[in-house]
């Protein structure tokens, strides 16, 4: 199951390695972007899941916490979860505007 999870992900790179070779080299920095911008949020959403869960945690221990958890959950998915589609973030939210 692993080797056919993993085979898109290699397929893709052989992809992008004949675009280089055939000289389309725009082309595979393009699809090797995509690639690493997959695993980027992969990596974010399982950052966001382990805080979730410490976040559960510590407000099972101490229910008082619960509107400071609350504020940090919007935190985190303010920062780790991308905006809706069609969504701009607003300087106000801590966001770097848009350039």
């Amino acid at each position: 199951m692993a080797d056919e999870a993993r085979e898109p992900g290699e397929s893709a790179e052989r992809l992008a390695a004949r675009l280089a070779a055939h000289g389309h080299a725009a082309r595979a920095r393009g699809l090797h972007g995509a690639l690493a911008r997959g695993a980027e949020r992969a990596v974010l959403l399982a950052l966001d899941e382990a805080c979730q869960t410490l976040l559960s945690a510590v407000e099972a221990f101490d229910p008082e916490t619960e509107g400071m958890i609350e504020e940090l959950r919007l935190s985190l998915d303010r920062r780790l979860r991308p905006p809706p589609a069609g969504h701009e973030p607003d300087a106000e939210e801590g966001e770097k505007p848009a350039r």
